[in-house]
């Protein structure tokens, strides 16, 4: 798969022609240093909404808007540092409003939680035991019941009660699988058809879980452990609490032989009107071992559920580089940075 990497221009001004947004890089030649991270704070709660449609969730997807890769390819090679597109997505969150629609950001896709777990091939929902569990997208009940009997996970008993559903031809022609772990209790049954937003169970701590949460999975064309790619980046946006389309920022961080750098610290600063920072975040690119990007993006980072506005990436890989950047409403903002 084909991409147009761009190469940052140390201390330049670059200008963004795509969707009129500026767009600048630069970097400063200090030392490699360390960061010391504060926690993230939750986002405020999606406001009320019609269950798993306008409202919480900004629009149903449309998978025929971005269905192929090169699509997707095309858009975002914009010949600049920064590029965005328009991101529909393609699956529904797996809980309706009020339930919480946010993934856990202290253990994203990709992550070790700093070396301390195993490398994250999903994502977390955290919500109170019992909650209705909902298919992300319609399709096919693959496998509706415990693991211990097969090879669905890392090892047997990894997800404890879990379904999978299948959904042929989603993108690109392939099927997606998704997968949903450490159910509280199962309600379809293998060889079901379901429809988006229908209950296919309730959440729970069966499995390797440490609490009540909802572990789940996007499987590109097969379905097995290998097959996992990040599933922030097949969902619709979000409404924020300003009733704005919330983004996804992703992208690709290279070191200067054109590898994708592993684990190495990222932060984000959504500033105001007048440069001052207003909300931090703070992310990791992927550790590289058994993790897969996006089908279209090969990313190494990404981030759900932005407010549109102007923001600063950080990075120290030797030197430290900053890109400055406009997020706009219910789009993917896409970063390319091969350092130096």
């Amino acid at each position: 798969m084909r991409f147009f990497f761009v190469t940052l221009i140390l201390v330049s001004a670059l200008l963004l022609s795509l969707s009129g947004c500026g767009s600048t890089a630069r970097s400063y030649g200090f030392p490699e240093q360390a960061f010391v991270f504060e926690d993230e704070e939750k986002e405020v709660s999606n406001p009320p909404g019609v269950a798993l449609g306008p409202g919480d969730q900004a629009a149903a997807p449309v998978p025929e808007e971005v269905n192929d890769n090169q699509k997707i390819i095309e858009q975002l090679s914009c010949g600049e540092t920064y590029c965005q597109m328009k991101w529909p997505g393609m699956l529904l969150r797996p809980f309706s409003s009020p339930d919480w629609q946010r993934v856990d950001l202290t253990y994203p896709y990709g992550s070790t939680s700093d070396g301390r777990l195993a490398i994250h091939h999903g994502v977390e929902f955290p919500n109170p035991y019992g909650t209705a569990v909902r298919a992300a997208a319609g399709g096919e009940v693959v496998f509706a019941g415990t693991d211990d009997g097969g090879l669905i996970g890392l090892y047997q008993n990894f997800y404890g009660n879990v379904v999978v559903l299948k959904h042929p031809g989603l993108f690109n022609g392939e099927a997606l699988y998704t997968l949903y772990g450490h159910l509280s209790s199962i309600e379809v049954a293998q060889s079901e058809s379901l429809e988006p937003g229908d209950i296919l169970g309730k959440v729970g701590a069966s499995g390797v879980a440490s609490g009540s949460h909802l572990h789940f999975e996007v499987r590109s064309e097969n379905n097995n452990y290998a097959s996992t790619t990040n599933p922030i980046l097949w969902f619709s946006p979000l409404v924020d609490q300003d009733s704005a389309k919330t983004g996804t920022i992703a992208g690709r961080i290279l070191d200067r032989f054109g590898k994708p750098v592993s684990e190495t610290s990222i932060t984000l600063q959504k500033l105001d009107r007048n440069g001052a920072v207003v909300k931090t975040y703070y992310l990791q690119t992927y550790a590289q071992d058994g993790i897969n990007p996006h089908p279209a993006l090969a990313e190494n980072f990404a981030l759900p559920d932005v407010p549109p506005g102007d923001y600063r990436l950080s990075v120290v890989v030797g030197t430290l580089y900053e890109v400055l950047f406009t997020l706009e409403p219910g789009m993917l903002g896409f970063i390319n940075l091969q350092v130096k």
